[in-house]
């Protein structure tokens, strides 16, 4: 079964294969300021999971070279409304959907959380709690 996502504005729209191969939590202070909130809610998929069904004109990618972890990404949002949407590492191996874009996503729990010495004093602890470094 197919996952559908869309920006706010709906000018861009697109489909997800399958499951999230992995899907965590980030504090850094990137993805805090790219989400606008306390943390971003990240789900992994191969690039091949991953179709643009509309608006592919309307994506604008920004590449992030300042990461916490020192890898550059590349994060891509509606030009239109702004929404971000996807994060791609150098590599090009993995795609990164924002979680909050997709509809089917809030039974999804996430694994882990990146960052963790940047979260938020009142976001409450996660059950899981294992914490890696991440590696993008």
């Amino acid at each position: 079964m197919p996952y559908h996502g869309n920006c706010l504005c709906g000018a861009v729209a697109f489909e997800i294969e399958g499951e999230p191969f992995h899907f965590a939590i980030c504090h850094c202070q990137n993805c805090k300021q790219a989400s606008g909130g306390a943390f971003m809610v990240n789900s992994f998929f191969k690039p091949s999971q991953v179709k643009i069904s509309k608006g592919g004109e309307n994506l604008t990618t920004y590449k992030d070279g300042a990461t916490k972890s020192g890898n550059a990404i590349k994060r891509s949002f509606c030009s239109v409304c702004g929404s971000n949407l996807f994060i791609e590492p150098a590599a090009g191996n993995i795609t990164i959907v924002q979680a909050a874009n997709v509809k089917g996503s809030e039974n999804w729990v996430p694994k882990k959380e990146f960052f963790g010495e940047g979260k938020w004093k009142w976001v409450k602890e996660l059950e899981f709690r294992p914490k890696n470094k991440a590696k993008l």
